[in-house]
């Protein structure tokens, strides 16, 4: 597919989506961001054709080369590239994406709800992984800002979330690097699996 026009910047992308008049069911860089992140640190490889209506309202889109929509998929698929570089050969380097109000506040629970967006793609391998063994606490930074189902850290003490929650999008970039190193041996014994045939694609790695 030949294309003249970039991809939209960040920035851009987030207007598009997430500004005034915006698309009912679309969201934000900084839940695309969430969402990218636990897809690269998961234990298994989700295709694009499942997680891209997460982003696009529902539907997989299908946008002709230059078009809005295919400038839109292009920055996604950039920065999910970005950040799977990123993790695997300069994880000291990872940052995540929050939103920022005009003061410099922060918002960490859109990046949030992106990531457990990502987790709910494939949940019973994150279970079995993650959530049901020693290595859930390494979740805890981010479910302090997930706060829209259950309450994951039902065992944590109210007092004990008011005080690590103001500062704890600090530990989030470590988190997701540490998740990822666990995952990743799992991830990489599917890649190894012999399949019947291979289609050659330009895809997300």
């Amino acid at each position: 597919m030949k294309r003249s026009k970039p991809p939209f910047t960040y920035d851009e992308l987030d207007e598009i989506l997430r500004g005034k008049g915006g698309p009912d069911g679309f969201v934000g860089i900084s839940a695309i961001d969430g969402l990218i992140a636990a897809l690269v640190a998961a234990p298994t490889f989700v295709h694009p054709s499942e997680w891209l209506p997460l982003i696009f309202g529902g539907r997989l889109p299908m946008g002709l080369a230059d078009s809005p929509e295919d400038r839109a998929i292009q920055t996604v698929f950039n920065r999910y590239n970005e950040v799977s570089a990123t993790l695997s050969e300069r994880p000291a380097e990872y940052r995540p994406m929050f939103m920022v109000d005009d003061d410099g506040s922060l918002f960490v629970r859109h990046w949030a709800v992106g990531f457990m967006m990502g987790v709910g793609l494939r949940r019973d391998l994150w279970s079995e992984i993650i959530f049901l063994t020693k290595h859930r606490s390494l979740m805890e930074p981010i479910l302090l800002y997930f706060d829209v189902a259950q309450d994951f850290l039902f065992d944590m003490p109210a007092a004990e979330k008011a005080r690590r929650k103001p500062t704890a999008y600090q530990e989030i970039s470590q988190a997701v690097v540490a998740i990822r190193t666990v995952c990743n041996p799992y991830r990489a014994a599917e890649a190894a699996k012999p399949t019947r045939s291979k289609v050659r694609t330009r895809r997300p790695r």
